[in-house]
């Protein structure tokens, strides 16, 4: 038996792709361009951004099919110059995620859930000035089509 299992960058295209259609600045595992500080930090203009963490999916079948679905999950983390405002980011970002059916190319996605529990806004003081954190985690199967 040499079955194929399903890759997760293209479940990770299809959340950021989600995202910019929102209108959502966001990355891959790294801060996208225009986010954060314009120029000098504390002195100049600040975009809040998400950067997307993704998880390598999780196989799942059974006997007949062993690699049919990926469960796939990836936090998301939303940053800001305030709490309120990675607040107002991460609840775009659930929005535009939470509930959707994504679109991979080759597989029929379930509906994006926000699994229980969620770590609380956070405030980072290193380097200074000060940058707020809130993270949205989410989770999915996908199908082969």
């Amino acid at each position: 038996m040499n079955a194929q299992i399903a890759a997760s960058a293209p479940h990770t295209t299809a959340v950021l792709a989600a995202l910019q259609e929102a209108g959502i600045l966001a990355g891959h595992a790294v801060a996208p361009n225009g986010g954060g500080w314009q120029g000098e930090p504390g002195r100049s203009d600040y975009v809040p951004y998400a950067v997307v963490y993704p998880s390598p999916g999780v196989p799942d079948g059974n006997i007949a099919e062993p690699h049919e679905y990926l469960d796939y999950t990836a936090q998301i983390n939303c940053w800001g110059l305030t709490a309120s405002q990675v607040e107002k980011l991460a609840d775009q970002v659930r929005a535009a995620l939470v509930g959707r059916r994504l679109t991979v190319p080759g597989r029929t996605c379930y509906p994006v859930q926000q699994p229980p529990g969620s770590v609380p806004v956070a405030r980072f003081d290193q380097p200074p000035p000060a940058e707020y954190r809130a993270v949205v985690e989410i989770a999915f199967r996908s199908q082969a089509a």
